[in-house]
């Protein structure tokens, strides 16, 4: 679990460094395994780890350009990368990669650039 996670982890930094060079990354979210059924019963096995990391360029906000970069970088580290059509100033990557998504946020309203990702569930 660890390994996949630092894997997550390191793609989402790398991917995020090529999109904004001039910015440096910030991971934002990466509390460790978790255990997504919890909530549900509280007995599940099955372990997961969720990581975020942002970005941006506030001097020149551009998410169109923002997630094609992004699909481009994952593409060229290996991920199944799709840019999904925008949606009311909404902008966006969905990613695969053996077992690992990732999702890639901008908007027009916003010069931040989100990246989340989520390790295979592990049971």
């Amino acid at each position: 679990m660890t390994g996949d996670r630092e894997f997550l982890r390191s793609e989402l930094l790398a991917v995020a460094e090529a999109v904004v060079p001039d910015q440096r990354p910030v991971v934002t979210h990466d509390p460790g395994p978790v255990n997504p059924g919890v909530l549900f019963d509280g007995r599940g096995t099955a372990t997961v780890c969720r990581v975020t990391v942002e970005t941006g360029d506030p001097r020149s906000p551009d998410p169109a350009a923002a997630v094609d970069a992004a699909a481009a970088a994952l593409r060229a580290r290996g991920w199944t990368a799709d840019v999904v059509p925008p949606e009311s100033g909404h902008y966006r990557v969905a990613a695969t990669r053996d077992g690992f998504e990732v999702a890639v946020h901008a908007w027009s309203a916003d010069w931040r650039i989100t990246f989340a990702g989520e390790t295979p569930v592990v049971s």
